[in-house]
């Protein structure tokens, strides 16, 4: 399950040290098990080093393994806790699972295999544990946001319907194109929203991955945004690229928005994006470079988040979920996307990804 995991014994018999210790060994022969004999030495432990598991004694003088599990716990919430004991029973294992402990094993049934069934068991479910806080809070996160954003096109669609209405009503025909200029544009944002939520949801999906030629995937973007390219004036101006592990559909998606966002925030007479790449060891990485606007340092955390937006929209229209979701298409694709930008003087996104064969390179 995993190369070389960290392991945490926590016992105050030395001779249950030594002994369980050495079952660890059987059941990972290439684990690393530190040891301590009480629940501060266990705490000191965790707060050194991350631990993959702790395996802990229940009956502990001064501080019991529950009471220990509970601290541990308030500290790191998804540390895997498989509680030993001599004196297990079915009531002692409720409490335990109801104190944070992962699994439970009685002393008495130790063995390599049972060990290495309850670690691997603990760690699994700590991992999904974990994965499961994370996407409820970018749900909710995405949800409350979304809802949010929602409302002001809607709130133009009823306010210009209404303006419509009374036109036509005392037959009027005075601003009535404008009108349905302004309707047409809330609801073509509000279509852009429901349009751009669908591919959030569905990012959760595993993608296909193969191996994509990423000169390919350029020139559909290029010929893609040749219109847009044209009405801007800018440039498009890319590097011979090598050949990546991912998916083309997805790739074009991210490096076009990237794209996109280099034109639409740039107040440059010639807006001049550049794709490069630069090969680290087994990786490939995408480097596309614009001279727009710029982000200040204390925003590029936020920009990947979702329905973060730095501008209003009568400035610079847009979902704000464009960066969230080239974030999830990089990472659907075990890549990584990071961004360095300077106010006035342009932004360079980066993005890593596996390259098909690092061996041809």
């Amino acid at each position: 399950m995993m190369g070389e995991p960290l392991l945490l014994l926590v016992d105050d018999d030395p001779d249950d040290l030594d002994v369980i210790g050495a079952v660890l060994h059987r059941a990972f022969p290439r684990s690393v098990v530190r040891t301590a004999g009480g629940a501060g030495d266990a705490m000191q432990a965790c707060d050194n080093e991350a631990f993959d598991c702790v395996i802990m004694d229940y009956n502990m003088p001064g501080c019991d393994g529950l009471h220990c599990t509970k601290s541990l716990r308030a500290g790191f919430p998804y540390l895997p806790i498989v509680l030993s004991t001599g004196f297990g029973d079915e009531l002692l294992a409720a409490h335990a699972v109801q104190s944070g402990v992962t699994d439970y094993l009685p002393k008495s049934r130790i063995t390599s295999d049972s060990m290495k069934r309850a670690v691997e068991h603990a760690m699994r479910l700590s991992d999904q544990a974990r994965v499961i806080d994370e996407q409820r809070g970018e749900l909710e996160t995405f949800a409350h946001a979304l809802a949010h954003d929602f409302k002001q096109p809607i709130r133009q669609i009823r306010t210009f319907s209404a303006l419509i209405s009374d036109s036509i009503n005392h037959g009027s025909t005075i601003g009535l194109q404008q009108h349905l200029g302004f309707l047409d544009n809330a609801a073509r944002r509000l279509g852009d929203l429901v349009d751009v939520m669908s591919e959030y949801t569905l990012l959760n999906r595993p993608p296909e991955m193969m191996s994509v030629d990423l000169n390919l995937v350029i020139g559909e973007i290029r010929t893609s945004l040749e219109p847009l390219l044209r009405e801007r004036a800018g440039v498009l101006n890319a590097d011979h690229a090598p050949t990546v592990r991912g998916n083309a559909t997805l790739l074009e998606q991210v490096l076009q928005n990237l794209i996109v966002n280099g034109l639409k925030y740039n107040k440059d007479p010639a807006p001049t994006l550049t794709i490069a790449f630069e090969i680290d060891r087994s990786n490939c990485i995408i480097e596309v470079s614009d001279n727009g606007i710029g982000i200040e340092a204390q925003y590029l955390d936020e920009i990947f988040r979702p329905l973060a937006r730095l501008h209003a929209d009568s400035e610079y229209q847009g979902t704000g979920l464009g960066l969230t979701l080239a974030r999830k298409a990089v990472l659907a694709q075990n890549g990584s996307i990071w961004c360095t930008s300077a106010p006035g003087v342009g932004s360079t996104f980066f993005v890593r990804l596996p390259l098909a064969d690092p061996a041809a390179v």
